[in-house]
């Protein structure tokens, strides 16, 4: 009897926070929601790179660029690409992460700890041509994955405004801004979204001049 009424419980908690995100966020909050319920080994998944098409809906020169292990980050970047239009680039590193959560976490682990600044894979975009990088990434270890700085540090940023955004199984995204700042003292690095809920994206985009 006990364990019915403590599951009973459980089951009304639950309810209670989706109602919550419904009527904090809007409907659409619950596809982050479900996102994030989704195994993290699911490596599987790829979004075409679109290069070439830089002018976004607002006539700024736009690119989204993102790293994507599980596919959380991944299905958020089309998303936002889909509203603010420019470009989209995939970061990858040139020897893929495991396909496991566990050793992709420990690799991540190591790569902080050493500062590291994995190889990626194929050539990038021209990034002097944007005025705006809408920068994707998954927290890992606080922080933004090392690919992303290895993706950063690349071309010179001075003066280019990035727009941070991130998927987390639970830290929040403002150790990640801090790193990223740190990392690019010439940029003009935006406080980012944290896009586990996308109910938020079109104020954000909004709030930065990237959709009418």
């Amino acid at each position: 009897m006990k364990g019915n009424l403590t599951m009973k419980r459980i089951v009304l908690l639950i309810v209670i926070v989706l109602l919550a995100a419904i009527v904090i966020k809007g409907p659409d909050s619950l596809i982050g929601l479900a996102k994030m319920s989704r195994s993290a080994s699911d490596n599987g998944g790829s979004l075409p790179n679109v290069i070439g098409k830089a002018t976004g809906v607002t006539g700024k020169k736009v690119l989204v660029a993102y790293f994507s292990w599980g596919g959380n980050t991944r299905e958020v970047a089309k998303l936002i690409h889909s509203k603010t239009g420019g470009d989209l680039f995939e970061i990858k590193k040139e020897t893929p992460y495991p396909k496991e959560y566990k050793p992709t976490t420990d690799v991540g682990k190591q790569e902080v700890e050493q500062d590291a600044r994995p190889k990626l894979a194929g050539p990038l975009p021209d990034l002097k041509q944007y005025d705006v990088i809408v920068l994707g990434y998954p927290i890992w270890w606080y922080i933004e994955p090392m690919p992303v700085k290895t993706f950063v540090e690349a071309q010179d940023l001075s003066g280019k405004t990035i727009l941070p955004f991130a998927t987390s199984g639970g830290s929040g995204i403002e150790g990640s801004v801090a790193d990223l700042r740190k990392t690019l003292p010439k940029s003009q690095v935006k406080d980012g979204l944290l896009a586990n809920m996308t109910g938020g994206i079109d104020r954000w985009l909004k709030d930065n001049g990237l959709v009418k």
